[in-house]
């Protein structure tokens, strides 16, 4: 404690020394303490674990932290893209079964047909008997030739117009299809 006396009166300070801290401000420290070990445990100190300063560990802890994060997005993509395949994969299972799991998600009406496109999505679409049988098939990666084609397919080539135009694409994470359409005469 320091007593001074000056033309506007007494003025009394007090110094802080660590022998003398108000039992408050030791608790507050102590907890800061322990706050600070447990943070030593919890992140990699690397080879000079030996000293390390509060604003260092802090700093360091913050890296860490961001990289933390970091393998939680690309892990959380990685999901996701996993879901997106496994999706996929039951679509592709759905169509090998012959798409009686599409008869059950929907109930058309009478006169109605179900179809999926190449991303699984159901389609209906009215059905007049006029019509020609039609018969959708997804080819998964599959590339064809014209030869190919017109020795598959009794349909002309202005509904199939050229390679390219066949191959419209659809995509979901690097997994692509092909739809060729098979006209029948009834």
């Amino acid at each position: 404690m320091d007593l001074e006396i000056g033309e506007t009166g007494l003025k009394l300070h007090w110094f802080k020394s660590p022998h003398n801290l108000d039992e408050s401000s030791q608790e507050k420290r102590a907890h800061l303490r322990l706050c600070l070990e447990r943070l030593k445990a919890l992140i990699p100190l690397g080879p000079d674990c030996n000293r390390h300063t509060t604003l260092g560990l802090l700093n360091k802890a913050k890296a860490h932290i961001k990289k933390l994060e970091e393998v939680d997005r690309k892990s959380q993509y990685q999901l996701e893209s996993l879901e997106r395949e496994q999706r996929h994969l039951q679509r592709q299972l759905e169509l090998l079964r012959g798409g009686s799991g599409a008869a059950t998600q929907s109930s058309p009406g009478e006169g109605e047909r179900i179809r999926m496109d190449s991303v699984g999505s159901t389609l209906c679409s009215d059905r007049s008997d006029s019509d020609q049988e039609e018969i959708e098939v997804d080819v998964e990666s599959t590339e064809f030739s014209h030869g190919e084609l017109d020795s598959v397919s009794t349909a002309s080539t202005s509904d199939l117009d050229d390679h390219s135009s066949l191959q419209s694409m659809a995509s979901d994470e690097g997994y692509s299809s092909c739809s060729v359409k098979l006209a029948f005469s009834s």
